[in-house]
């Protein structure tokens, strides 16, 4: 330490205080503490502490996931899920941690409540789903630790944010469906005043979109539900004479809701009624007739933000908020078709 100490030209204070990461009257900068850990680094010195050594050599610290307490179904919404399991399947050299955070807490650098990857310092990559806690952020960009957010735009300082290109997806499906003659098309959404920042997004895609095709969506046509195959069953058991000729579904289980639906009450797909969905992977859906679909790969948006984090680990956090927008695809399958004249 006083070897340490010389050589930064610190005090062995100012090591101690960085190392744990502990307030002990000695304030010291970032210039200061990049030199301390670089001198360390070029001693080879490795703490005994997991907590300093993370700090040291950040890049073996684990991969947290933090999901915030909002997001619909918290730990088991299935898009947290599905980006925990990108996660889980692409690292092999680190742990992964899921948290979930309280979005509305004014967390402080000590707080008890503090998701435990964080008070512990074991974990120096977070990856966000839900709208980011500006407390949280703060407390892990000030330690010199990147937070990238999934499947939505994060404007706060230093965050850095990977989502599908929504516009691109939303266009897609209403300009394939405008190109089959489709005019009267409905919208199967998420529940009435969703917290799920995505959906936001994503509705504000669609609606540039229609406007740009010339589709007029009624608002009778907008189905809002949980987005689950029973959310799609109910939307066509509320189809009323004024059938939308095709039906946009925000989720893949909606759109095999609604397939299932249409079979049971003898309505004709794509005949009656085209479906096309928004999915988060290629494979075909579970549903009586293959559902023509836009992807947005959610292994390909995890993995996307793992290698953003692990870049900002080795060459440093931009200072103002980043984006990344990974494409989509729309693959065509037997649930659309040409609207009957």
């Amino acid at each position: 330490m006083a070897t340490i100490a010389k050589l930064a030209g610190v005090s062995q204070g100012a090591i101690s205080s960085l190392l744990n990461d502990r307030d002990y009257g000695i304030r010291v900068s970032d210039k200061t503490r990049d030199r301390v850990f670089k001198v360390c680094r070029d001693l080879g010195y490795v703490p005994n502490d997991l907590r300093a050594e993370v700090r040291m050599y950040p890049e073996t610290g684990d991969t947290c996931l933090l999901v915030s307490d909002k997001l619909p179904g918290g730990l088991s919404n299935p898009f947290a899920a599905r980006v925990a399991s990108a996660l889980l399947s692409s690292n092999d050299h680190h742990g992964i941690v899921v948290a979930l955070f309280a979005e509305g807490q004014e967390y402080g650098p000590e707080d008890p409540s503090l998701p435990t990857a964080i008070r512990n310092g074991t974990a120096s990559k977070f990856i966000c789903v839900g709208t980011t806690n500006a407390s949280l952020c703060r407390i892990t960009l000030r330690r010199g630790y990147p937070v990238v957010v999934v499947g939505h735009e994060s404007h706060a300082p230093g965050t850095s944010s990977v989502l599908p290109d929504y516009t691109a997806a939303a266009k897609l499906a209403l300009s394939h469906l405008a190109e089959l003659g489709h005019k009267n098309i409905g919208i199967v959404s998420g529940p009435f005043g969703s917290l799920d920042p995505r959906l936001a997004e994503l509705n504000r895609a669609i609606g540039i979109a229609a406007q740009e095709n010339g589709i007029l969506i009624s608002p009778q046509d907008i189905f809002q539900g949980d987005l689950t195959f029973e959310a799609g069953c109910s939307a066509v058991q509320s189809l009323g004479s004024r059938q939308p000729s095709a039906l946009l579904c925000l989720s893949e289980a909606a759109a095999c809701g609604i397939a299932a639906g249409a079979l049971l009450r003898g309505i004709s797909v794509p005949g009656n009624l085209s479906i096309i969905s928004l999915s988060d992977h290629a494979e075909p859906l579970a549903s009586p007739i293959g559902i023509t679909t836009v992807v947005s790969s959610v292994v390909d948006l995890a993995t996307t933000a793992a290698a953003e984090a692990d870049r900002q680990v080795r060459e440093g956090i931009p200072a103002t908020p980043q984006r990344t927008i990974r494409p989509v695809t729309l693959i065509k399958r037997e649930s659309t078709a040409p609207v009957k004249k």
